[in-house]
């Protein structure tokens, strides 16, 4: 996770209300780089939204950059391009007002280096750029000024260990014998009696005991009947990191079975097990279970306040 600030003008309702970023390139040259700053935007990011004299709003970025013409509202300045770069978000808090000043005592460097890209100089007065950069601290700095949480990925509200994971947050002795059964059900008929089978996400043939019969979507969203639907929502994956990877959305199935990266991974040992699996196709897609992985999809992505 990242942070940024970013300075509207009088777009600041268009890009609130509509949940999005846009720049173009600078018709007279741009030699610090910061309007194609929007590029390094990612999922999961969280972003200031600064327009004078407040920072009026917080939000979190919910995909890469993409090519988009000027959107509605957004003012074209001289021998401006209506194309550009369009970065979509939803806000997380509102209608704030963490004052400038405030906001310049933890951001603002004591003597920035030349075309350093901080929003405050050390005067404390705005520089004008659209996107700035933050440090970690200044942005968790921020965010407790503001009085805002951070978000965790919306993979978090879903799944967990192990109440959340099951729909309870403290399982109590008949839901855990309700989960023991449904575990029961799924590996007899997802594994047919063999003693090894492969992983559904990485592939590997693996022992019984190292493969987990789990729901392809989260199971408070499996209806009763669907929970023991094993041929339209469920899957076996390994317990070498699969089932986690799966579990805490950091990997999706695509709409074709082929695996996608999903939630931001927050360390380089998480990223490194994710890009191993993109782009592999997952066995258990099949047009019975695509639904399932579908909804998955959206429930690990959907943005949540």
């Amino acid at each position: 996770m990242n942070y940024w600030w970013v300075s509207h003008g009088r777009n600041y309702e268009s890009a609130i209300n509509d949940g999005m970023l846009w720049s173009c390139p600078d018709p007279h040259g741009d030699p610090d780089g910061t309007r194609e700053l929007i590029k390094e935007l990612r999922k999961g990011d969280i972003v200031f939204n600064y327009f004078g004299p407040y920072v009026r709003a917080v939000s979190v970025v919910l995909e890469r950059w993409q090519d988009a013409p000027r959107p509605e509202g957004f003012e074209k300045g001289l021998d401006e391009s209506d194309n550009g770069w369009l970065v979509r978000t939803h806000p997380l808090a509102k209608n704030l007002q963490l004052h400038r000043d405030r906001a310049a005592d933890i951001t603002a460097a004591d003597e920035p280096e030349a075309g350093e890209p901080k929003p405050f100089n050390a005067a404390g007065k705005p520089r004008p750029r659209y996107i700035s950069p933050l440090t970690a601290e200044e942005g968790q700095e921020l965010l407790a000024e503001a009085g805002v949480t951070a978000p965790q990925s919306s993979a978090m509200s879903l799944r967990g260990l192990p109440g959340s994971a099951w729909g309870a947050d403290e399982p109590d002795d008949q839901t855990l014998t309700t989960i023991r059964l449904e575990q029961a059900y799924l590996r007899k008929h997802l594994l047919r009696d063999r003693l090894t089978a492969s992983c559904a996400i990485c592939g590997e043939h693996l022992p019984a005991r190292l493969l987990i019969a789990g729901y392809i979507k989260p199971r408070p969203a499996n209806s009763e009947e669907e929970r023991m639907d094993y041929e339209h929502n469920a899957m076996l994956t390994c317990a070498l990191g699969c089932d986690a990877l799966y579990e805490w959305g950091y990997i999706v199935v695509g709409a074709k079975g082929q695996i996608q990266p999903g939630q931001p991974a927050e360390t380089p040992r998480i990223e490194d097990a994710v890009e191993a699996l993109v782009g592999r196709n997952c066995s258990a897609f099949d047009e019975n279970t695509a639904d399932a992985f579908a909804e998955n999809k959206r429930l690990m992505l959907e943005p949540q306040p």
